[in-house]
């Protein structure tokens, strides 16, 4: 019997089961005598009837004209409206276009797109307490907050089925074609080189590199951006005050310092929960029009990325690797189940930019290899390598291996890991020599 595929889409209740729904936790106050009135002249369809929340929180005019509650307090009042799933929350704002026009409409009209309770609380009104007190938060911390459809939000995130209603960003978030790079928190060398050496040669021709600065390979993902010279963007599962894991700390300030970002939907306070995980991965994957998964065991996160990008009809890709070892089990078997294989980062490139590929002209010359120096790379292809194993594979006296092997270091083509060889940022760019 074939394998259950890795990138079959779940089924909605399946695809929930076991992650708690973000945004919940917002009390349900009682309506204050001002939101009975415009709900129960709204019920009766009087001529006050279009009006919406917003008019509540006019101040009367004045010489600085008609000022409104700050747009983000309602939006973050709506995102934690009471048993409101995202899903349902997108349906309404495509039907009224803003909270402000959601708050204060009849339950009955409410309840078409949403269960009771939601119901009642949106016709109540805004909780703006709990709303203030995290905006306060969020800008005592300097972030900054993106909401759809106004300026810095991502065009491709509202595409999503459930999208996140209010996103905090740090740093300034790049512009231009993304690629989301996810896969083992304990890959081999080979995997961190490899994945260095791709997201390398993507930054140098343009493309933004979206991860989730977790250890392994999304960490070598941002620094391989980095190194280029191009910027990063960290998506969290926390809040950004709390940037996780704190072993890469330091990494996420050189993304800050290279002109990249942390993103993430959860506000300032919120610890990183295993639930959470997935929910962010769907926003890893959602960045971007491909995924590339390095090293993925069968129970690895990383397939949830896959099987997000899968959902949202979003490409996903895969490095193959070896299929005798267990770290490259789950991403090979996607391989099988119809993800792309990539075996060079021009194919890479060329799948994320499409015709805009051939404009790219700012990427070093590849380094040549002479004959001795390219059996040596092409051995180290197949796996890492002990440089006696080397020697005796190649025929090689140890002196001149170590000869090969100090000028492929300084070219950046080979990388030593304990004792052991694996390829260089810049091996995946030779060529042998004319």
């Amino acid at each position: 019997m074939a394998p259950p595929s890795l990138l079959t889409v779940p089924q909605p209740g399946q695809r929930t089961r076991g992650l708690r729904r973000f945004g919940t936790h917002a009390r349900l106050a009682p309506p204050n005598a001002a939101q009975t009135s415009l709900v129960a002249s709204c019920a009766e369809g009087s001529g006050e009837a279009r009006m919406t929340f917003a008019n509540l929180y006019r101040s009367p005019p004045g010489p600085a004209g008609v000022r409104r509650v700050d747009e983000s307090l309602l939006w973050i009042a709506f995102r934690d409206t009471p048993g409101l799933l995202r899903f349902q929350a997108k349906t309404l704002l495509e039907r009224y276009g803003s909270p402000a026009a959601i708050f204060g409409r009849p339950q009955g009209e409410l309840r078409l797109h949403c269960a009771s309770r939601s119901a009642i609380a949106l016709a109540r009104g805004p909780s703006l307490e709990p709303a203030r007190g995290e905006l306060g938060r969020v800008r005592k911390l300097g972030l900054e907050v993106l909401l759809p459809g106004r300026p810095g939000y991502p065009p491709l995130l509202w595409q999503l089925a459930d999208p996140p209603l209010v996103l905090y960003c740090r740093g300034a978030l790049p512009s231009g074609p993304m690629l989301s790079v996810v896969g083992s928190r304990r890959p081999s060398a080979r995997g961190r080189e490899v994945t260095r050496g791709f997201t390398g040669a993507a930054a140098r021709a343009g493309v933004v590199i979206v991860s989730g600065l977790a250890y392994g390979i999304d960490a070598a993902a941002h620094q391989g951006a980095l190194d280029a010279g191009g910027p990063t963007v960290a998506v969290l599962a926390s809040g950004l005050d709390r940037p996780s894991p704190a072993g890469n700390r330091r990494l996420a300030r050189r993304i800050l310092e290279g002109g990249g970002a942390w993103l993430s939907e959860y506000p300032p306070g919120d610890a990183a929960r295993a639930y959470r995980f997935p929910e962010r991965n769907r926003l890893i994957s959602g960045l971007s029009p491909l995924s590339l998964i390095v090293e993925a065991r069968e129970r690895s996160g990383s397939l949830w990325t896959a099987r997000h990008a899968a959902e949202q009809n979003r490409e996903v890709a895969v490095v193959p690797g070896p299929v005798d070892t267990d770290h490259c089990r789950g991403s090979n078997r996607l391989l099988y189940d119809g993800a792309i294989p990539i075996l060079e980062a021009e194919e890479l490139i060329v799948r994320v930019l499409g015709d805009n590929a051939l404009m790219c002209g700012s990427r070093p010359a590849a380094p040549k290899v002479s004959g001795d120096a390219g059996r040596v790379l092409a051995r180290l292809r197949d796996a890492t390598q002990d440089p006696d194993q080397l020697s005796r594979q190649l025929a090689l006296p140890p002196a001149r291996l170590a000869s090969i092997l100090l000028e492929l270091e300084l070219e950046g083509l080979v990388t030593r890991d304990g004792t052991r060889i694996a390829l260089g940022p810049r091996a995946y760019d030779a060529r042998p020599a004319e």
